[in-house]
This record gives structure tokens, sequence and C-alpha cells, in this order.
């Protein structure tokens, strides 16, 4: 019998039942045969869209401005090699290039989603308008998000994420939900005073916080290195490290005694065997454990709707074929195709 891992080049036909019917599907840097609706530019497709489009990205280094609604696709990331033994995303997706993505958004953006795109940088415009309504979900975002400037930024939701450089400050930020992220820098880069920053982040992991003195409520979280500049926030249910200080607010742990190296996180900070979001697992024992609000795990595979490896977005694929062999040998010939989710 032969098994075979399907790369995102399978996906696209259960894209078409996944979407609005009478949307069309636009792919950008296909490396297959080329069909009417494939580009060689994000801004092309982007400017042939109409919206409620979907476009679907390849490998590749890409860049746009955006003012439609549409549905920005990728095929995860962090798919590691055959050195990681321990925690490895093996068997998520086999499109092994680079990928690196950088979308400003402008008016008639709103409602605009993002899903396991690779090397993402999103920002506003700068132009005052409110861009509202933008959903970022199992992205790496690699090179920033960026929630300055003039723009006011509001009722958006970024979810199950990986996130180096979340950048606030100087703009009107309302209602904006983080959900299982990890976050290694939130910081104010220092565009002026915060207007209203209001919204929550819960489940997540954190390596240095500067909040901005935004009035965000703060639950089921780990606090691993040092925070700044959040007096104004709500916490409850967090883990913090003791070396920097305690939480205020009900049911924070101030883990005295325990060492996030060794007794929080699978593989902390040395990734070691571990994928760089495997890492993050909780260790057997861990403080973080039944620690969130309602007893829920504290950190990224906590609550309702964990962190998924690799962020390989939420399209039903085909990952295997099983056949008796390569060339029919009986009527009827039986084979099996093996599917999944990936909710």
């Amino acid at each position: 019998m032969k098994t075979r891992i399907f790369t995102l080049l399978a996906l696209t036909a259960i894209v078409l039942c996944t979407q609005n019917a009478n949307a069309t599907i636009r792919r950008v840097g296909y490396f297959g045969t080329p069909r009417p609706t494939d580009y060689i530019d994000l801004q092309n497709a982007h400017d042939a869209a109409a919206a409620g489009d979907t476009i679907l990205m390849f490998p590749g280094s890409w860049g746009a401005a955006y003012s439609k609604r549409l549905v920005t696709l990728g095929y995860g990331y962090f798919v590691d090699t055959a050195s990681l033994t321990t925690g490895a995303n093996f068997g998520l997706q086999n499109i092994t290039a680079g990928l690196s993505i950088g979308i400003t958004l402008a008016a008639g953006s709103n409602n605009s989603t993002f899903e396991g795109l690779d090397g993402l940088s999103i920002h506003g415009d700068g132009s005052g308008a409110t861009l509202s309504n933008i959903t970022i979900r199992r992205c790496n975002i690699g090179n920033g998000l960026g929630l300055y400037g003039t723009n006011t930024f509001a009722n958006w939701q970024v979810l199950q994420s990986y996130i180096t450089y979340f950048q606030v400050g100087g703009s009107s930020i309302t209602n904006i939900v983080v959900n299982n992220c990890y976050i290694y820098q939130i910081y104010n880069p220092g565009f002026g005073a915060p207007i209203s920053l209001t919204g929550q982040f819960n489940n997540c992991i954190y390596y240095y916080v500067d909040f901005s003195n935004g009035s965000f409520i703060i639950r089921n979280s780990i606090f691993t290195l040092n925070r700044v500049n959040d007096i104004n926030c709500a916490y409850s249910n967090n883990v913090i490290n003791t070396d920097y200080g305690s939480l205020p607010g009900n049911g924070n742990v101030n883990i005295s005694g325990y060492s996030m190296v060794t007794d929080v996180f699978v593989g902390y900070s040395d990734q070691s065997t571990y994928s760089n979001d495997g890492r993050f697992a909780l260790k057997p024992g861990s403080p973080a454990i039944g620690a969130g609000v309602g007893g829920t795990n504290c950190g990224i595979f906590g609550g309702a709707n964990p962190y998924k490896l690799s962020g390989i977005p939420r399209i039903p694929a085909f990952y295997k074929l099983t056949a008796p062999s390569n060339i029919t040998s009986t009527n009827p010939y039986t084979i099996t195709f093996s599917v999944r989710s990936n909710n």
C-alpha cells in the first residue's frame, strides 16, 4: 500500500466547498499548471478580486495594500526537519519553502480574514480610517502586528498565532480579542499617548510586555519575563515568574520555587528537540495546569480553542491515499482517502 501526504495543492477543491459559492479562489505564486485565476503578484490578485474572494498563498515574498474584504490563506509554518525527534510538527503539511507577506490595511478592508500565513506583517495605512472586524488566525507574525498611528482599530480578533512583535500605541484600539497566542514582545513604539486601548488577552504566553497603559483584561496567561505600563489592566488567574514582581487581581499564581525551564514548559527556553511552538506545552506537574479561570490550563494550549501546532488553516484536507498497488488490478478497484478537518 502507498501513503502520500498531500500539499496545499490538494486543498484547493476543499476551499471551493467551504467558501461562498459565488467567490473566486485566486492563487499567488502557484508552481503548478497555471489557471486564469493565478497571479505572480499579490497586489495584482487583490486588485482583480471582488469582495469576499479568497487568495491562496504559495511560497515567496509578497506585499499588498488591501482595500477590499478578502480571505487570505496560507499553508502554516514551523514544519520542522527530521533533526527534531520530540514534539516536532511532522506530517502537518509538506510545503517547506519560505513565505513572507506584508499587508497594509486601508478603508474597505474591514471584515477581512488572514489564516495560516507565515512571515506575516500587518498594519494600518495611517489615513485615519477605522479598520474593524479583522480576524488573524493561526499565523506566524514574524515581522510585526502594528496597531499604531492614526487609524482606529476596532473589534479585531487575533487567535492561535505566534507573534514576534506586537506594536500598540498612538491609536484607538477598542474591543480587541487576543486568544491563545505566544507573544515575544508587546511594546509601544512611541507614536504618542494611546487614545483608548481596550480588549482582552486570554490564554497567552508573553516574554516582554508593555501594555502602554491600556485597559485590558488579561486571563489564563503566563508571563515568562517582564511587564511595564500595565497599571490600568485587570488580571485574573495568570502565572508569573516571581523574579519580576507580582500581579494585582484575583487567582494569579506567583511561581516562587519553580523554574520556567525545568518546571513549567517541556522545552523552555532552549527548544532542544521540540518545535518552536511545541516547546510551550506544559510539563506534567506544571503550576500552570488548572490555574486558569474555571480550572482550565494557563498558556496557549489551554481554553476552549487551544493553539494548533504549525498554524494549519481550518480547511478540511486530504492527507492520505491508500491503494493496493499503483496499477488497477481488480474491478472494482478500491482506494481509500483519509481526510482531516484541521479544526
